[in-house]
């Protein structure tokens, strides 16, 4: 393995322990510091830090967009930043933090059930094996009903990942037609921009005036800002240079064993043992989709064709 990937790699793993502990630092704060602050606080630090970076650091540009174009990023934006980053202080007041890392990390059977539609996609045999496996290991999970308010932070999670898969669909999309000429970093600076401004307005608008009491919390929600959302976006579009898109999706899905590992010791937390099953199907089933064996595309009834020129639409006005 080449010196550039095994940095890479190690890069990943750095930056998804730091937004484990991310979680953790939230779960915590819930309780001290309004949901809707630990909302805002971190998005504006994100805007701000990324477009220091984007536009001042790296000196990019907004180019010429078409109308297409703009829709695309303002849905990724609204789906990534409004909707996810909106409901995610809820779901942990609602579950732990292990859990809540558990089943965010679905969203990548989501992304591949989605994109059946949105992008005429259809799965291959052994990533239905492993959406079904994965399925299988919720059943293991949750051995019996959990309590009424974790049923509700589940409903949430279900939107945000329904959210998230569905930018992750339009951002494929969005490479398409814009034949990956359009910079990563400008991409997730105007849909962080975008949605992340609706965010801050709503959580502003449910919150005034906002209640954020010690440095310790400001420390928090400052960390939350540039780890979680800053860094995450630019260290994620840099890897993505070196690794594989299918290396760099199980890298993320070791999210869960990171929150556990800090979720036990700092939260108190415990796993059960079909719990932790569970969890290890989850990460078998994302394992097995990747694998892009037996095409299935008469079964969903989609021809096979090229999606990007079935697009075949100029990206610049």
């Amino acid at each position: 393995m080449s010196r550039e990937r095994v940095t890479a790699i190690a890069q990943t793993i750095f930056v998804l322990i730091l937004q484990s502990l991310n979680t953790i630092l939230v779960k915590m704060s819930i309780g001290t510091i309004s949901v809707w602050a630990l909302v805002w606080v971190p998005i504006l630090v994100a805007i701000i830090a990324m477009g220091v970076y984007t536009f001042v650091i790296r000196r990019e540009r907004i180019p010429r967009m078409s109308k297409k174009v703009w829709f695309y990023i303002i849905v990724i934006g609204v789906g990534n930043f409004a909707i996810s980053r909106l409901l995610r202080p809820l779901e942990l007041e609602r579950m732990d933090a292990t859990t809540n890392s558990y089943l965010v990390n679905f969203v990548g059977f989501m992304t591949m059930g989605l994109s059946i539609f949105i992008l005429r996609e259809p799965p291959f045999v052994f990533q239905l094996i492993g959406a079904l496996l994965a399925v299988g290991g919720l059943r293991v999970f949750y051995q019996e009903a959990p309590p009424a308010s974790e049923q509700i932070g589940i409903l949430l999670v279900f939107i945000a990942i329904v959210a998230i898969a569905i930018t992750n669909n339009v951002a494929r999309k969005l490479s398409q037609i814009t034949n990956n000429e359009l910079s990563n970093n400008v991409i997730s600076t105007l849909a962080l921009m975008i949605g992340g401004g609706i965010a801050i307005a709503i959580s502003l608008a449910l919150d005034w005036p906002p209640r954020i009491v010690g440095i310790g919390n400001w420390g928090i929600l400052v960390y939350s800002g540039i780890i979680s959302i800053a860094v995450g976006l630019t260290v994620w579009n840099f890897i993505l240079r070196t690794l594989r898109s299918y290396e760099a999706s199980i890298l993320g899905a070791t999210t869960i064993i990171w929150t556990a590992m800090l979720a036990i010791p700092i939260l108190g937390e415990s796993l059960d043992i079909n719990k932790i099953i569970g969890m290890a199907m989850m990460l078998a089933g994302i394992a097995l989709v990747q694998v892009r064996i037996g095409r299935m595309d008469h079964l969903f009834g989609i021809k096979k064709q090229d999606t990007a020129l079935a697009e075949g639409e100029v990206w610049k006005e």
